[in-house]
């Protein structure tokens, strides 16, 4: 997989994009269920907005469809947030 993309400007607020390796969270039901490295993403400058390119969404979906417990897994205590 190439980690090096052209992407467009921002659509969010007109920013330029360029291609990072971010962190991308997994949420299912309200609970984490995995947190993947390293995923090649178009990250704009300006307001942050990510976007992923259709081979990286496919490539992310068939890491979670495996979801065989590993040595990797940590507990992460979560709190309420009451004003």
């Amino acid at each position: 997989m190439s980690y090096h993309y052209e992407y467009d400007d921002c659509s969010i607020c007109g920013g330029q994009v360029s291609e990072k390796l971010v962190e991308k969270i997994s949420v299912h039901q309200n609970r984490i269920i995995a947190i993947i490295q390293d995923v090649p993403a178009g990250v704009c400058e300006q307001c942050g907005e990510r976007y992923y390119r259709a081979e990286v969404v496919k490539h992310l979906e068939k890491l979670l469809s495996h979801t065989t417990p590993n040595r990797n897994h940590i507990q992460v205590p979560v709190k309420q947030y009451a004003a």
